[in-house]
């Protein structure tokens, strides 16, 4: 990933987190938003803060309670503390009522000055999180803000010229594009080798991380009439999965580049950055569509197209046949 960009957004975040913990009670609440707001202004914070949700369990349930009651909530794990910091502050946010976290506050401090309370919410809900946020910026975490980034830019200023590329040699042209993928991710910081051999076969992708998290990736074809429909993209996602479990990852990626008009509907239960994703056996594994077909007309004038659906039963069903 690009440091100094990462840098940029550590900086700004340390300036908000420095302006929550110096605001008083009569404005923490509208500060407290304002912080919020920029975070979910930022694709990369946003990509942790979602990751993080994906480890809820049964931490929500526990906040609920906390708000409801006079009943204060700690953790010894570092996760569920990160996981409860953020849906208290996501609530405290969403409410109405200004003075909510010096409500919270006081389950934790015995203080009856309203400053002094809400330094018990800064150190134990605001800083953890913050915490949290800043010690992720480097990890794979991101990896999805930027391959979205990815399908923005090829999709808005490279459609052409990726079609032409897949399209004079169909034969490798999955390849072509794969490589193209690879240059974009090695311009962006992130350390990588191409196919190394894995217990199952060779991954298209496997990056190697600072922090040892492997990324796990797959480039695939969506195309029926050149046989690429969507029993090739229940291939790849097996491939996928079982990489994951090959080099011991929660996390894989699957690109799909469609190459033709027919549309390609993905009807999974979960979202993530727009971006949908399945999991299984503690794997989450994501599909990003990216589009570049050269279309003649305007979205507007093209008429209803042919589409293919694929849903979650019918993804595991595919593998299950083979």
């Amino acid at each position: 990933m690009d440091k100094e960009y990462v840098q940029n957004i550590r900086y700004k975040l340390q300036k908000r987190v420095r302006r929550v913990n110096s605001s008083e009670y009569q404005v923490f609440h509208y500060v407290l938003k304002q912080f919020w707001g920029f975070i979910n202004s930022q694709p990369l914070l946003v990509g942790i803060l979602q990751e993080l949700e994906n480890k809820i369990s049964t931490v929500e349930e526990e906040v609920e309670e906390l708000f409801s009651s006079n009943i204060a909530i700690v953790y010894g794990s570092e996760d569920e503390n990160s996981v409860a910091c953020y849906l208290v502050i996501k609530k405290c946010v969403e409410s109405e009522d200004t003075n909510i976290e010096i409500s919270i506050s006081r389950r934790y401090s015995k203080a009856r000055n309203y400053n002094e309370m809400l330094e018990a919410f800064k150190d134990i809900f605001v800083e953890p999180l913050y915490e949290y946020l800043d010690e992720n910026l480097d990890d794979n975490g991101f990896i999805l803000a930027i391959l979205r980034k990815y399908k923005h830019k090829c999709e808005w200023f490279q459609r052409q010229d990726l079609y032409q590329r897949w399209a004079e040699n169909t034969t490798v042209g999955e390849k072509l594009l794969a490589l193209h993928l690879y240059e974009y991710l090695h311009d962006q910081g992130v350390e990588f080798t191409i196919e190394p051999v894995s217990a199952s076969g060779e991954a298209d992708l496997v990056a190697a991380q600072s922090s040892n998290e492997p990324l796990i990736a797959d480039a695939k074809i969506f195309n029926p009439e050149k046989r690429k429909d969507l029993n090739y993209i229940s291939k790849g996602f097996r491939q996928i999965y079982t990489y994951t479990l090959d080099y011991n990852e929660p996390v894989g990626y699957l690109i799909i580049f469609k190459t033709c008009e027919d549309d390609l509907k993905l009807s999974f239960a979960n979202y993530s950055q727009m971006t949908p994703f399945v999991q299984h056996n503690n794997k989450t594994i994501y599909f990003l569509v990216i589009d570049i077909y050269p279309y003649d007309e305007s979205a507007s004038k093209r008429g209803k197209l042919k589409s293919f659906e694929l849903t979650e039963e019918e993804l595991w069903d595919n593998i299950a046949d083979e």
